[in-house]
């Protein structure tokens, strides 16, 4: 006889807290600020929610190792599998240190050349709107 849906075996028997499951292998647990990911019952990563780059390598080392596909990782770490591609891709040209995204422009670079940001604090001097420092230095 089977069992109805509402005649449920283990009816207290429930994930975690903060448990995701990615496949049938593997499992995401956030807890107190931490993460870990597990596959086969075995730590793969642990590491602290705010750390990016620990947690692009946890995606790309699940994928890469085949535990789990790119969908399924993507999903379980709410990000799109093109970001995964993304730092997958990242991972392979530079390694560990490619994981680590900074916002905005490098700093320490200059955003304009020095001979282009001497001309445009000439013009800016002599009172030119931006629109026509623009159109002269372009």
């Amino acid at each position: 006889m089977a069992a109805s849906s509402n005649d449920d075996l283990f009816p207290d028997a429930r994930n975690p807290e903060g448990t995701r499951v990615i496949n049938n292998r593997c499992l995401l647990r956030t807890q107190d600020g931490h993460r870990v990911v597990i596959v086969s019952g075995i730590v793969l990563a642990h590491y602290s929610v705010t750390d990016r780059m620990a947690e692009a390598l946890a995606m790309v080392s699940l994928v890469e190792q085949g535990w789990a596909t790119q969908i399924q990782v993507a999903g379980a770490f709410s990000q799109s599998a093109r970001t995964l591609r993304r730092q997958q891709r990242r991972f392979e040209d530079g390694g560990l240190a490619a994981l680590e995204r900074t916002n905005g422009y490098p700093s320490g670079r200059p955003r304009l050349a020095p001979w282009r940001q001497k001309l445009v604090h000439n013009l800016k001097a002599k009172g030119q709107s931006n629109c026509e420092i623009a159109r002269q230095s372009a």
